[in-house]
């Protein structure tokens, strides 16, 4: 989204602002970080006047029953600066859904537009920045476990080592593989600590306070459980010398297991508890495949991903397979059913994201994803997915859920797959590459939703069922046809889509949309009285979602962004 204000600093400056925002103090214990933050802001942030985007976190998306992402358009009201936090009014919405007119939000989920009403005198590079530097430190800086020991010197202790942490893992001064690690680590905290704030709502909110938070106890204990065991690793890689340490031994070990092991990918059978008749039949049933090759059994899919090596093969056997851990990495695998996929079936206990794929090439065959309780099935990030023969199932009712979402630079190819029940089936970011062919995608909010500068190519495929529309493309470009017609034949005139032989129906408002953005600063806002920021209709009309924003910073946001 090259309309908002965006920043790229080194390590010395984030150190510099932030020893500017802490300065008053020579020791600086958690409970008072907020404060400083306060009071940093009131001389840094105009306290109203300003246009920004608001990008909705997931969690607020699923609760206003809205489809996730969503970026309105806002004017900022007031500055709550105690909270950190803003009263901001609705300017433009950019799909067609009914919000309230007022919000308090957290300052972090605000971003500042280039264009501004320019009849209002505002330092506008100031509160970008200011913004810029608050959002870093919450998302990047300030961990979930900070706020369980208010007796040390935060500062001192942890301001330049995360720094220091963060720029090493951005300059790839980390080997990859312990990169990839700690960032799983980092992302899977921040989703975890998400989750427990929000229980933690439920327990407060809810009227039947006594059966709402015995059934949710047991999740919140094992939340903390696995949060201290992340402190635990991520401590020792925040501490410079450790990680060296950490680093050193690592590359030894790599050493010598790669003089001592064969570096021939393995075949892995995923198959646990069953008769020597299962077992026969099972290596019957791949004997053709895999002749001569040699077999191991493996009786836990998830425990074996993890430990697994590059350029494995992992072959399921027809049972349910058990995903429990958010956000498994998927790295140059090939993961293949054996039998009647509809028999072979991976199920995601995680309510996040499902598998995620962070390497070269993955290879996934006649497998079916249950994911009911997933708010992704797959995030590929970078490199090629394809999938053939394969079905994934949503829970049919969310308004957030996503079937797979493709990063910018990373390809999604499907064959003959099957994919219904997600508010949006697949997501194509400005830059990936999808490529569709033989498949039925339906049933649920919308179909596929792809931006500016995605690859896409669709063939012998059908898209129907959806509420809303089967493809929605968000441009803007200025397209010479008639932008609402209901023929996938539009999409033939847009660069870099193709389609042929696909066919859609029962979409509820049409095959395809294609929209221009409506996110856009508006020049005079004051000329129109309907456009008047200051003219509220009503001051019932508002919802606060700012309850807990401090420690509830939704790092399942993915962003996605309509890069020019």
């Amino acid at each position: 989204m090259d309309q908002i204000i965006t920043f790229d600093k080194s390590l010395q400056t984030r150190l510099e602002e932030y020893k500017n925002v802490f300065v008053g103090s020579q020791t600086l214990l958690y409970s008072q970080i907020q404060k400083e933050w306060a009071y940093h802001l009131e001389l840094s942030l105009d306290p109203n006047g300003w246009q920004a985007v608001w990008k909705i976190p997931r969690l607020k998306c699923e609760e206003l029953k809205i489809p996730f992402p969503t970026v309105v358009l806002v004017y900022v009201l007031d500055v709550a600066y105690l909270d950190l936090a803003a009263l901001v009014r609705i300017l433009a919405v950019q799909d067609d859904i009914h919000l309230p007119e007022k919000h308090h939000v957290p300052l972090t989920q605000l971003w500042p537009t280039k264009q501004q009403d320019k009849t209002i005198a505002l330092n506008l590079h100031s509160t970008a920045n200011a913004l810029d530097m608050l959002r870093f430190f919450y998302i990047h800086i300030l961990m979930p476990w900070d706020e369980e020991d208010d007796t040390v010197d935060w500062k001192g202790t942890h301001l330049f080592s995360r720094l220091k942490l963060y720029y090493d893992l951005k300059n790839g001064n980390i080997p990859k593989g312990t990169s990839e690690h700690i960032h799983a680590l980092l992302n899977e905290a921040r989703r975890l600590n998400s989750k427990r704030q929000h229980l933690v709502n439920l327990c407060t909110d809810d009227s039947d306070l006594e059966n709402t938070c015995d059934t949710n106890l047991e999740t919140l204990i094992e939340i903390n459980v696995r949060l201290i065991e992340i402190q635990n690793e991520i401590n020792l890689f925040e501490n410079e010398i450790f990680r060296k340490v950490i680093l050193k031994r690592q590359e030894s070990s790599e050493l010598k297991s790669s003089d001592d092991k064969d570096d021939k990918p393995h075949i892995w059978i995923v198959l646990k508890n069953a008769t020597a008749k299962d077992y026969i039949k099972i290596l019957q049933s791949v004997e053709d495949l895999y002749p001569d090759q040699t077999l191991s059994f493996a009786p836990n899919l998830m425990s074996k991903l993890e430990s697994a090596n590059c350029e494995d093969t992992f072959l399921l056997s027809p049972k349910i397979h058990i995903i429990k851990r958010e956000g498994v990495l998927i790295e140059n695998f090939t993961l293949k059913g054996i039998g009647n996929r509809d028999f072979v079936q991976i199920v995601s206990q995680a309510d996040d994201v499902m598998f995620d794929c962070i390497q070269d090439s993955c290879t996934i065959e006649n497998i079916t994803f249950d994911c009911k309780n997933t708010q992704c099935a797959l995030l590929i990030r970078k490199g090629q997915v394809t999938m053939k023969n394969c079905k994934i199932v949503g829970d049919s009712s969310s308004t957030t859920h996503q079937g797979i979402l493709v990063l910018n630079g990373a390809k999604l190819t499907l064959d003959s797959c099957d994919i219904s029940g997600f508010s949006m089936a697949i997501i194509g970011n400005s830059g990936s590459t999808i490529d569709i062919k033989n498949s039925n995608i339906h049933e649920g909010y919308s179909g596929i939703k792809i931006y500016d500068h995605c690859v896409m190519g669709i063939y012998g495929s059908c898209i129907s069922n959806f509420k809303e529309y089967g493809i929605i493309l968000e441009t803007e470009q200025d397209l010479n046809f008639d932008a609402d017609g209901n023929s996938f034949n539009n999409l033939n005139c847009v660069p870099n889509i193709i389609t042929d032989s696909l066919s859609g129906e029962n979409n509820g408002k049409g095959n395809v949309a294609i929209k221009k953005s409506k996110i856009k600063a508006m020049e005079n806002l004051f000329e129109n009285p309907d456009s008047d920021p200051t003219i509220l209709q009503g001051s019932d009309d508002e919802m606060d979602t700012s309850q807990g924003s401090n420690n509830e910073l939704n790092d399942t946001v993915i962003e996605i962004e309509n890069k020019a």
